[in-house]
């Protein structure tokens, strides 16, 4: 059985994804404070919950799917009903599984860092487990979240670096369509047209990547020809710092991962 503490667009993702994976509805409990969500929820065939006692009472996997800012008090509300066999599965950045357990004590605890793209089924997610889940909870918790994303189980302290490349990297994944968008329609080609194309091209070369395994840099070279356009494109963002500004964005995106790490 599988709670959701939290019905707001990545609950929905993931329920969505489960739903596709063929996971039984009637096996999905979801409880939200927002009566509007939880009608959107019932529209699933999930199993809507008049309470949080009744949530986790009906449920072996518990996500904890609202903002950062309400999990201390969520947590406490449910400390004394999260019996032994239960596991918890948290999606905050910045707040670590010794966090959790300092309120709900030394029970079952898996962190999680999706991100947007989980929205379409598309999305990567780092998870890493405490040392009390078992090896069947673990391949469980992996099935689950591979309903949605692709998955790579870390070890904790690198979570944060892995939530500013996944999950911060959409916005600026963004930003770079927006850019290209704009030069395009600099160049004459209409909005709605040019995002149609840098957004396929984005998606493309992602798949491209993904599928070959090869190096990012031997399928850059696969589309510069020797004294061609595109390695003048290349030539202009190395003067402009392109990969420089890349690497600092994220350094100082993790950096501040760890400052609100040390602030909760």
């Amino acid at each position: 059985m599988i709670g959701f503490i939290g019905a707001g667009n990545m609950a929905t993702a993931i329920i969505k994804g489960m739903l596709e994976d063929k996971i039984n509805k009637e096996n999905i409990f979801v409880y939200d404070v927002n009566g509007e969500k939880l009608q959107f929820m019932s529209k699933l065939g999930v199993n809507i919950c008049s309470g949080l006692k009744e949530l986790v009472t009906n449920s072996k996997y518990i996500f904890l799917s609202v903002k950062p800012n309400v999990y201390d008090s969520v947590l406490n509300e449910i400390k004394d009903i999260i019996s032994e066999e239960k596991v918890i599965v948290t999606m905050a950045a910045g707040y670590e599984i010794a966090r959790v357990k300092s309120i709900i004590g030394n029970k079952k605890t898996v962190r999680t860092m999706p991100n947007t793209p989980a929205l379409v089924g598309q999305g990567f997610t780092a998870v890493c487990f405490d040392e009390l889940i078992e090896e069947e909870e673990k391949e469980k918790v992996i099935s689950m979240l591979k309903t949605f994303s692709h998955v790579q189980e870390i070890k904790e302290p690198f979570i944060n670096a892995y939530s500013a490349v996944s999950g911060s990297g959409p916005a600026f994944v963004f930003m770079l369509i927006e850019a290209m968008a704009d030069a395009a329609v600099l160049m004459g080609i209409p909005r709605a047209e040019a995002y149609r194309a840098v957004e396929a091209t984005v998606l493309g070369s992602a798949s491209l990547a993904l599928k070959t395994g090869k190096h990012p840099g031997e399928l850059k070279d696969m589309v510069c020809s020797p004294g061609g356009t595109t390695i003048e494109g290349v030539r202009t963002l190395e003067e402009k710092n392109f990969r420089g500004a890349v690497i600092e964005c994220l350094i100082n995106t993790y950096k501040k991962n760890l400052d609100i790490t040390k602030i909760r």
